[in-house]
């Protein structure tokens, strides 16, 4: 039988102790939730004060990794007022670092129940209007797309910096300034241009006719035509001999930069000479801003030349030279604005024949005709930086100084598989920079070596190149501008600046293929133009430069500028012609050495000149030149006596 009085007695038991375990629960949960009721108030407080969530918004220079690296405040950690308004310190001042000079900070903590929410907004100064003044004759866009800037972008020092340079390299402005202004009613900037144009049509006249020979010159250069940046120039040359047919040359350059409004350049030109018509046609895209990544040129022409062959300072040999070349290469660039490594590849097809004309007397000369075609690449690394000086290379014009440094390879091969007549290398190597100390000293140097072998080395040259400026002996600051014209300081106004240049040309390998010549035509003044000849030359020249300015030469150019506006009312009416005569005394001494292989240096055989001069220019005409009078006097003449004085003059480029 079941005993169900048993089973009642056990389920009653179980019962009983669930029952006194239920409440042992209840009573349990009811506890444990009177602690948590005791201490909620502390742990909601801390949740709140957490940052949840960090935003950081408008920043499009720079990634978001970037800016927060920066901060200290982050997601997950307490909010603190102070940190994070010292963040946005951190920040701003990282963006004015960088050239954003208009950068604006602001951050927006939005505090809930379960912690604070962080929005950093950061404005970095959009550029909202662009204007122009001074270009009365070039064309508005012309300007504004040389600017490395548009409307709606981020304002930048180093854009704006970089833009002025490249608006002053072109020929037909004198100077060029950018300001920049915070409009606070629109939270925008406003970008105002200023620029200097040049006079860029000139031209040339001489009718110089006689009943024996005649000579007709005619040329006309424009470097702005009808403002739109192009560049071209016409030249008619019109040569009358007894008893010789009468020639007459023509001459045509053009030049159009950004090619249908790229950064590409065309440039062309044809020349009738007496030996034969010469041609060249390139297309380039120079590395244009620092910031551009690539850049390329090609090139192909047809040259005819006289080549001229001179020993003991006398003619020998005259060689008609015809020259068939292309080239072209591509660059492309690694780094920042100042820092940067460049690779490229290259090739470079040239056919050098040789005819000769006339020969006079026996000679070293056996120049040979060749067909070289070459590839190779190109090795480089250099250091940029620019430093705005006037007075140094020209007269009158914003001048852009490279300090800095570069290095660069070049390795090649030429192969009668793609057309070279014979199997070649070739290598070359050059280093060249800057300096710049306290705005007194510029120095420059440039070393530059190539050669070409087989399996021997058989052609090289070595090239040498220095200078070092130190100016403002006298007087500091800039006695004239282009853009401002004369500065008033008295009467008289000088500014006093000394140099020193040396040069070097060496050829291992060419004798009887070149040479070297030395005289007036390349920096040993006093004596004939290609007096000496070799294989190995040097030159130094000190020169001390005396920049007149002050009311006495103002009143010079003054009265210059009523004459010139005279003539030209004609042409150009109601408007002021002003050239912008700058005018500098010279006083110089020139040292230099001739050698060939056969001969050892010999310190007697050095030849040395002193002399005084006067150069000028008129700053206003674009590509005008520099004229110069000089008086030389050689002090180791080999035929006529010491100190028996030379004169020149003539236009060149150079200060």
């Amino acid at each position: 039988m079941v005993d169900f009085k048993g089973i009642r007695s056990f389920h009653s038991t179980v019962c009983l102790y669930m029952r006194q375990f239920s409440t042992c629960l209840h009573y349990s949960f009811l506890f444990l939730m009177m602690i948590l009721c005791l201490n909620a108030q502390p742990i909601f407080s801390n949740q709140a004060n957490v940052v949840r969530s960090l935003v950081i918004k408008g920043n499009r220079s720079f990634s978001r990794e970037q800016i927060q690296n920066l901060i200290q405040t982050s997601v997950g950690e307490s909010y603190d007022v102070e940190m994070l308004k010292k963040d946005s310190e951190k920040i701003t001042r990282f963006l004015h670092n960088k050239g954003i000079t208009y950068a604006r900070v602001t951050e927006s903590p939005k505090k809930f129940e379960d912690g604070v929410y962080i929005s950093i907004a950061i404005d970095e100064g959009i550029i909202d209007a662009i204007t122009l003044s001074g270009n009365t004759k070039t064309k508005d866009n012309v300007i504004l797309r040389e600017l490395l800037f548009q409307k709606g972008d981020i304002y930048v020092e180093a854009d704006k910096k970089e833009s002025e340079r490249i608006l002053r390299q072109k020929r037909y402005i004198g100077a060029a300034k950018i300001e920049s202004k915070w409009d606070a009613e629109l939270q925008k900037v406003a970008i105002h241009v200023t620029v200097t144009e040049l006079f860029s049509l000139t031209g040339a006249l001489d009718p110089g006719i006689n009943n024996q020979s005649g000579y007709f010159l005619a040329q006309v250069r424009e470097a702005n035509i009808f403002g739109s940046g192009q560049a071209g120039q016409i030249r008619y040359e019109r040569i009358t001999e007894a008893g010789e047919k009468t020639r007459g040359l023509f001459t045509w350059k053009y030049r159009m930069p950004r090619l249908v409004n790229s950064h590409w350049n065309f440039d062309s030109e044809y020349v009738q000479k007496r030996e034969g018509d010469s041609w060249r046609v390139l297309l380039e895209r120079p590395q244009y801003t620092l910031k551009s990544r690539w850049s390329a040129n090609f090139s192909i022409s047809e040259l005819i030349n006289e080549v001229r062959w001179y020993e003991n300072g006398e003619k020998t040999d005259i060689f008609e030279q015809t020259l068939h070349k292309t080239s072209g290469n591509i660059l492309q660039y690694f780094g920042d604005r100042h820092h940067q490594n460049y690779l490229g590849f290259w090739f470079d097809s040239h056919r050098t024949i040789y005819f000769p004309i006339e020969s006079i007397r026996v000679s070293d000369a056996s120049p040979s005709n060749r067909n070289i075609k070459r590839v190779g690449i190109t090795l480089g690394r250099r250091n940029v930086g620019f430093h705005q000086t006037r007075f140094l290379r020209g007269m009158g014009g914003d001048e852009d100084f490279l300090s800095g440094s570069q290095f660069h390879t070049s390795l090649g091969y030429a192969s009668p598989l793609y057309g070279s007549e014979r199997t070649e290398y070739y290598a070359a190597f050059g280093v060249n920079g800057g300096w710049v100390s306290q705005n007194r000293f510029f120095g420059t140097a440039r070393i530059t070596f190539e050669t070409s072998f087989t399996n021997q080395i058989e052609r090289s040259v070595l090239q040498a190149r220095s200078a070092l400026f130190f100016r403002d002996v006298f007087n500091t600051g800039d006695i004239y501008r282009v853009d401002t014209g004369f500065r008033e300081n008295g009467l008289f106004d000088f500014q006093q600046t000394f140099v020193a240049q040396f040069k070097s040309e060496m050829q291992f390998g060419w004798r009887g293929e070149s040479q070297v010549v030395l005289g007036s035509g390349n920096g040993l003044r006093g004596y004939g133009l290609r007096q000496f000849n070799g294989e190995k030359m040097m030159v130094l020249s000190l020169e001390s430069r005396t920049l007149c300015g002050g009311d006495f030469f103002r009143k010079i150019n003054d009265g210059l500028t009523k004459v010139s506006t005279f003539f030209a009312k004609p042409f150009i009416k109601d408007r002021i012609v002003d050239l912008g005569l700058i005018l500098s005394a010279t006083v110089f001494t020139d040292i230099g050495y001739i050698w060939d292989s056969y001969n050892t240096f010999d310190i007697q055989e050095v030849k040395s000149s002193v002399g005084f001069g006067l150069r000028g220019s008129v700053s206003q005409v674009s590509d005008a030149g520099i004229f110069r009078i000089e008086l030389a006097f050689p002090l180791d003449p080999p035929l006529t006596p010491p100190l028996q004085p030379q004169i020149f003059y003539g236009v060149e480029r150079a200060f």
